[in-house]
């Protein structure tokens, strides 16, 4: 962690970013080896220094914030929360569309029914229906149907196929336990987040 935050000052401007951070720093006190106690220490001794490194932003992702060692949390240190919810369906509109580019799409597609289709998709199950729908067009390409200038074309009709048949990877009931989770979260914090920290993202991930 030390090593970390030295290399970050010397590359400042810099942006930190820890993934799956309640597997890095979770509460202490339940780990017989003392290891994860010194490592929640030292992150709570390099961002209380952090102001003195100037330029350097830390970021960390998790989907379990109440496994976090609340002194993490407090003001100064990572108090500043942006929940990544599934996306909605104008964002699912937006991920097809991004995704879309990497792909050849036929005119007939919609990809608005699409984004209809696919309530409680993340970004990544967005992703998967339009690799298999161009797996789709291969076999079809492999088949003598079809082809495009550049190879197969995805069909709306290929779309809608993988997308009624896809089911999202996280399930309604796992969406509602992190969702009471998250809202636990924020009214069991010691403090008081402020209003303009609070926000609400959907991300390709």
């Amino acid at each position: 962690v030390r090593d970390i935050f030295a290399k970050a000052a010397a590359a400042a401007p810099c942006l930190v970013f820890f993934d799956e951070f309640d597997s890095i720093a979770p509460k202490r006190g339940h780990d017989s080896t003392g290891v994860t106690d010194r490592v929640v220490n030292q992150f709570l001794t390099e961002l209380d220094g952090v102001e003195a490194l100037t330029g350097v932003f830390v970021f960390v992702a998790t989907s379990r914030p109440d496994l976090l060692d609340g002194a993490l949390l407090r003001p100064g240190r990572l108090d500043r929360l942006l929940f990544c919810d599934f996306p909605s369906p104008a964002e699912r509109l937006d991920i097809l569309k991004v995704v879309s580019r990497k792909v050849e799409m036929g005119d007939d597609v919609d990809l608005g029914e699409i984004a209809r289709m696919t309530e409680g998709f993340s970004g990544a199950d967005l992703e998967s229906v339009v690799w298999d729908a161009q797996l789709e067009g291969v076999h079809e390409v492999v088949g003598g149907r079809s082809c495009g200038k550049e190879g197969p074309v995805i069909r709306h009709a290929h779309l809608r196929s993988m997308a009624s048949k896809a089911k999202p990877s996280v399930s309604p009931a796992e969406r509602r336990r992190l969702s009471d989770i998250y809202s636990h979260f924020i009214h069991s914090k010691p403090f008081q987040l402020r209003e303009e920290a609070k926000g609400k993202r959907a991300t390709l991930a």
